[in-house]
This record gives structure tokens, C-alpha cells and sequence, in this order.
């Protein structure tokens, strides 16, 4: 069975705007935490602000991508392509994290009066944030080397 990639336009706008709002939203985020002073609470006492800057880093790398993709730049394909990756990587890393997290805080806590772990449910969810991202990032990175698009990056 063939399957025939993603339209380039389609990925160039998609990955332009997508990482934009997220590098936008995440700026804004950061602004109000520091605004309010939540950085300097207890509750933050593993936070690293090299984490965030990163993560705003590889959301600039996929806008880049993105913009160099419309724009028919061969680095734009290189770039939206180390961008999926990454993402994809992130994305099953943040499930997997999320779940040990909720197995160690029932294991540390299994207080009878507090409702039972669905793990079906909670692996159900988790899943519903995993595929969606890595399918689009497994077609993107199809389409980027399909040979139309390697022609057209040219």
C-alpha cells in the first residue's frame, strides 16, 4: 500500500503557524509566571528555566522549518524534519514521564478512601496526545523525503 504525502504547502503553512502560536503562548506564559513571582515557590523547587528555553528553542526550530518549507528552502526541510523528530521523541517521553509519575504517587499514597487508578484509562489518554503527534510527524517526515518534495526544496 502507498501512501501518498502530505502536501508541502499544507506543511509549510501548518508548521509556520502551529510552532508560532506555541512560541507566542509560551512567551506569554513565562511573562506572567515571572510577573506574579510563581517561580519562587516551594512547589517549583525542581524547576529549571534551561528547560523552558529549550522547549522555545525547538518550537523556533519547527516555525524556521515551517517558514523555510513555503519559502522552498532546502534547510526548511531540514529543519521541520529535526523538528518532528524531536517532537515525537518529546511526546512519547511526556507520556511515559506522566504515567510513572501517577504509578509512583499511588504506589507512595494508596489511601483506599481515594478513587482507584483506571490505567486503561489513563493509558487511553496518554495515547490520545502520543499518536496524533507522531502520526503527523511520522507523514511530515514521509512527505519530506518523497522525491517531489526533494525536487521542490531544491
Amino acid at each position: 500500500m502507498i501512501i501518498d504525502p502530505l502536501s508541502l504547502r499544507f506543511l509549510g503553512y501548518f508548521f509556520t503557524i502551529v510552532p508560532l502560536v506555541a512560541l507566542v503562548a509560551g512567551a506569554l506564559l513565562l511573562r506572567v509566571l515571572f510577573r506574579q513571582k510563581k517561580f519562587t515557590t516551594k512547589n517549583l523547587k525542581n524547576y529549571s528555566l534551561w528547560n523552558d528555553i529549550i522547549l522555545l528553542g525547538v518550537w523556533g526550530i519547527g516555525f524556521l522549518g515551517g517558514f523555510g518549507v513555503l519559502n522552498h528552502k532546502t534547510w526548511g526541510g531540514t529543519f521541520l524534519e529535526y523538528f518532528c523528530w524531536v517532537l515525537g521523541v518529546l511526546t512519547v517521553a511526556n507520556a511515559a514521564t506522566r504515567l510513572k509519575m501517577l504509578h509512583d504517587e499511588h504506589a507512595r499514597d494508596p489511601d483506599p478512601k481515594k478513587l482507584a487508578i483506571n490505567w486503561n484509562a489513563a493509558i487511553f489518554a496518554a495515547l490520545m496526545a502520543v499518536v496524533p503527534v507522531v502520526a503527523l510527524c511520522g507523514a511530515t517526515i514521509y512527505t519530506l523525503h518523497s522525491d517531489e518534495v526533494k525536487q521542490a526544496l531544491n
